[in-house]
């Protein structure tokens, strides 16, 4: 229903809007730190993880039937053609990344609570106005049990490949890629 309404121009050209738990929900716009920093972090993914994972900017998941929320990045298993007729779900997604400055604390708390429910193993908000990345870990019972806040001293490795790791500086834009 939500992509018929979104079709058919009832939120207006290129909104963001998701639905979440059965209620559509509507963002502002992205800044453009907030876009570059997608696009800067998009590419990083990709230069490390593909062809072993598929990364995507500004994808759907899709949790439940009531509730597709809207993402900034993600890094899940190579769906081949499945992709075609579905939006990837919480059993493909590796890494899901979501990049904050004007929804803080929608990411850090609503969101976090529907991919903790929905399993997501490995969730980040990256924080551009605070320089620094929020890690959620280990989801049990709709809560995160491993929350860490990294600044752009640390280093970060995803679960599905801790042979990896990127500065968070790197991630911030903070200096270039070696």
């Amino acid at each position: 229903m939500l992509y018929r309404a979104l079709d058919a121009g009832a939120f207006g050209l290129w909104p963001k809007v998701e639905l979440i738990w059965g209620r559509i929900v509507e963002h502002p716009g992205q800044t453009p730190r907030h876009a570059n920093t997608i696009n800067r972090i998009g590419r990083r993914y990709r230069e490390v993880l593909e062809p072993a994972l598929q990364v995507r900017e500004h994808c759907p998941i899709a949790i439940a039937g009531d509730t597709h929320a809207d993402t900034d990045i993600l890094a899940i298993e190579d769906l081949g053609s499945e992709c075609e007729k579905r939006h990837s779900g919480p059993e493909d997604t590796l890494l899901l990344v979501e990049v904050s400055d004007l929804t803080k604390c929608y990411d850090l708390g609503e969101k976090a609570s529907i991919y903790a429910q929905a399993g997501i193993n490995d969730y980040w908000v990256v924080l551009v106005n605070e320089e620094a990345i929020v890690v959620h870990r280990k989801p049990m019972l709709g809560k995160y049990q491993n929350v860490m806040r990294l600044t752009e001293t640390n280093t970060l490795s995803p679960l599905a490949m801790p042979g990896i790791a990127w500065a968070i500086n790197e991630l911030l834009g903070r200096i270039e890629a070696q």
